[in-house]
């Protein structure tokens, strides 16, 4: 199922204002699939579940957090939303970190 919604996504699916991956959310009703909240993610995360980086659409990671979910990806902090900065985070399903948006 995830493949298919990841097949189907635009250019404003996936970003600091994407309903897919990277806007902010008060709850799963404000994200195509669901909203991660929490304490390393002021507003909200609309984002997806993920078990590695194929999982997930162009511009974003998976990583090793909440069971796997899907973060955008950055090469400076000023690439996210004010509250998150660019830092490395650990993949899931493969080896090393990626640069990705979480709390600042």
């Amino acid at each position: 199922v995830v493949a298919m919604v990841v097949l189907g996504c635009g250019d404003d699916d996936v970003g600091n204002g994407g309903d897919l991956v990277g806007g902010a959310c008060e709850s799963s009703d404000d994200c195509q699939d669901r909203c991660q909240q929490g304490e390393d993610f002021p507003d909200g995360r609309c984002t997806l579940r993920c078990n590695d980086d194929d999982d997930c659409p162009i511009g974003t990671n998976c990583i090793d957090d909440e069971d796997g979910i899907c973060l955008l990806s950055c090469d400076h902090p000023d690439d996210c939303r004010p509250g998150y900065t660019c830092k490395g985070e650990e993949n899931r399903g493969h080896g090393g970190d990626s640069l990705d948006c979480i709390r600042d």
